[in-house]
């Protein structure tokens, strides 16, 4: 990830950004209604749609830095069954599904080369290339534990719990640490052990 602020790559951002939240969401909720939080379903959080996950701020920082958030994902705790234990498998969940998701994009780029007319497998392949770290990336960022990312829950696990104000405080300086290199620089030892286990050699972006 890097501060590129071509047409291309942001275009690239925005599209992949729109993936990854939206699968990240629906798992989010998916998991939590499986465990027994029934507002996800309710907050109409079940589903594959954009616009329900998308959340413009963290949209925006995902196009401008390559890495944001998308709609926080209410969860009860004490709804869920297992309490704190349940809250905290949503979570890791959520980011399981995007490694998932980084291994099939790998998957698709040979398919997309060989299938496909050329100049659509070359540009189709490229965005693969580029979605698939991205989304190993983003499933590690939305771990950290501060708000508006999904990691924020496991301060609640532990009984913390912050202001609704908090998120965008907070966002406006996960952008500022993303546009400066600090959050790929404190990702990127983690990021190096599980890119290649996901999508293989030469993960970086």
């Amino acid at each position: 990830m890097n501060a590129d602020f071509t047409i291309q790559a942001m275009v690239s951002r925005l599209l992949a950004g729109l993936i990854v939240v939206t699968i990240h969401g629906a798992v989010l909720a998916a998991m939590a209604v499986m465990l027994g939080d029934k507002g996800p379903r309710y907050d109409g959080r079940l589903t594959l749609s954009p616009a329900a996950h998308v959340d413009l701020f963290g949209l925006a920082a995902i196009v401008l830095s390559g890495f944001g958030w998308g709609k926080v994902v209410d969860i009860d705790k004490a709804q869920l069954r297992h309490g704190s234990l349940a809250l905290v498998a949503t979570v890791l969940a959520g980011s399981a599904a995007l490694l998932l998701l980084a291994w099939l994009l790998t998957l698709l780029i040979i398919p997309a080369l060989t299938v496909l007319p050329y100049t659509a497998g070359l540009t189709t392949a490229a965005f693969l290339r580029f979605a698939a770290p991205f989304a190993v990336w983003m499933a590690l960022f939305s771990l950290l534990p501060l708000p508006p990312l999904a990691g924020a829950h496991f301060l609640n696990a532990v009984g913390i719990r912050l202001p609704p104000s908090a998120g965008l405080w907070v966002g406006g300086a996960l952008l500022l640490a993303s546009l400066l290199g600090i959050t790929r620089f404190v990702l990127q030892p983690l990021f190096n052990l599980i890119a290649p286990l996901v999508i293989g050699a030469g993960a970086g972006i």
